[in-house]
C-alpha cells in the first residue's frame, strides 16, 4: 500500500524529499508489532511483575493503570477507555476490590452511579509496577546515548499522541 504517492521506476514512491517512503513504514509497522507482541508475552509480563514483587496479572494492571490515570471515573466510562464490555472490567474492578487495590464511592453527579478510585495501597502498586517497567526499559537503553533517549521519549510520545488522535480508523 502506497503511503506518498506514486511509484517511481525503482519502486519507491515518488513524492516531496522531505516524506518517509514505504520502506520506512515497513520497519515502522513491523517493528511496532515486535514490540507489542514482546510486550504482550506471558514471560515478560512475568519478569516485570517479578521485579516489581507484585503478584497481578496483566489484565488487572493495565485496568489499575487506566484507573490511575482517570480517577475518579465510572465503570462505564473505565470500559469505553479500556475499549471492553462493562462486564469484563466489573469483574477485574470487583477482584481489585477484594485485593483493597480499588475503592467505589458515591458519583456527586448521578445518586445512582459509583466512581472508582485507586486505593493507597493501589497506588502503591501501580508505582512499583512502574519502576519495573522503567527499570526493564533503562536496561534495554543501557548502551544508547543520553541525547538518543530524550529523542527517541519525544518521538514515540508524539506519535502516540498522534495514534490517540487519528481519526481514520473507522475507515479501513
Amino acid at each position: 500500500m502506497s503511503h506518498m504517492g506514486d511509484l517511481g521506476e525503482e519502486g519507491r514512491t515518488v513524492g516531496p524529499p522531505d516524506r518517509a517512503d514505504d520502506a520506512d513504514y515497513d520497519v515502522l509497522e513491523q517493528s511496532i508489532g515486535r514490540i507489542l507482541r514482546q510486550s504482550r508475552s506471558p514471560r515478560f509480563a512475568d519478569a516485570i511483575r517479578q521485579r516489581a514483587g507484585i503478584r497481578l496479572d496483566r489484565a488487572h494492571y493495565s485496568v489499575l493503570v487506566r484507573l490511575g490515570s482517570l480517577a475518579p471515573v465510572r465503570l462505564s466510562d473505565l470500559a469505553q477507555d479500556l475499549g471492553v464490555d462493562v462486564s469484563t472490567v466489573s469483574r477485574q474492578v470487583q477482584s481489585l476490590e477484594q485485593k483493597a487495590l480499588v475503592d467505589r464511592g458515591p458519583d456527586p453527579d448521578d445518586g445512582r452511579a459509583v466512581r472508582l478510585e485507586l486505593t493507597r495501597k493501589g497506588k502503591a502498586v501501580m508505582r512499583k509496577m512502574q519502576a519495573a517497567w522503567q527499570e526493564t526499559i533503562a536496561g534495554v537503553l543501557v548502551d544508547w546515548k543520553p541525547d538518543d533517549i530524550r529523542e527517541f521519549a519525544a518521538l514515540l510520545a508524539r506519535f502516540a499522541s498522534d495514534l490517540e488522535s487519528f481519526e481514520d480508523v473507522d475507515d479501513i
